[in-house]
């Protein structure tokens, strides 16, 4: 059984939303989000960075959050969490599943870099402030995207969802707003009502 090793508000929430979603079963190792654990040797052999996620299918680790959804999407292959392979609205789903983590994490980490984890004397203001101004551009952009939407690929419910549904719930919790982006406020407010969603934060 895949085993999925779990700390609250980490990127391992996109897995366990993932597999409630698919009602599949699993089992969660809630972990403690500290240097002491993450940086132990049980835990580095199972993340070599000492992060999170890190799941063990059966002796395969891995801890690639993204590669991890793909990964459990194509032994559920069919599901409805993702478009027809080749069509045009798989290559958006596609986009989107991976535009989550390659360019929204990036600066939502800097700002959680700078304003919580780093020490205080060595936080940078000025990389926490453009780190907000890179933020406000893609919500703007995905506040156009979600233009008569329910969802980002259209009114299916996706893995991109997913993705990009962590992400703003970790906006939400260190308190970068999107209240001024009405589609995104809408969005995220969908996602976060999911059965699976508050059975994978519960």
């Amino acid at each position: 059984m895949l085993k999925v090793y779990h700390a609250p508000n980490t990127r391992s929430l996109r897995v366990l939303w993932l597999l409630e979603e698919l009602g599949a079963s699993y089992e969660r190792a809630t972990v403690e989000f500290t240097p002491a654990y993450l940086q132990s040797p049980e835990h580095l052999a199972l993340h070599p960075l000492g992060k999170l996620p890190a799941v063990d299918d059966d002796g395969l680790i891995l801890n690639e959050s993204g590669a991890i959804v793909q990964y459990i999407l194509a032994k559920h292959a069919g599901s409805h969490l993702e478009p027809k392979l080749g069509t045009p609205v798989y290559g958006k789903y596609l986009q989107w599943l991976h535009f989550a983590e390659a360019t929204v994490m990036p600066p939502v980490s800097q700002v959680v870099q700078h304003s919580f984890l780093k020490p205080k004397e060595e936080r940078i203001p000025a990389v926490v402030d453009d780190a907000k101004a890179t933020l406000a551009k893609l919500f703007a952009l995905m506040e156009r995207e979600l233009k008569g939407k329910t969802f980002i690929c259209g009114d299916d419910f996706t893995a991109a969802d997913i993705m990009l549904g962590y992400d703003l719930n970790l906006c939400k919790l260190i308190q970068i707003s999107f209240a001024d982006y009405p589609n995104v406020t809408a969005y995220f407010d969908c996602l976060t009502e999911r059965p699976a969603f508050k059975k994978a934060v519960g």
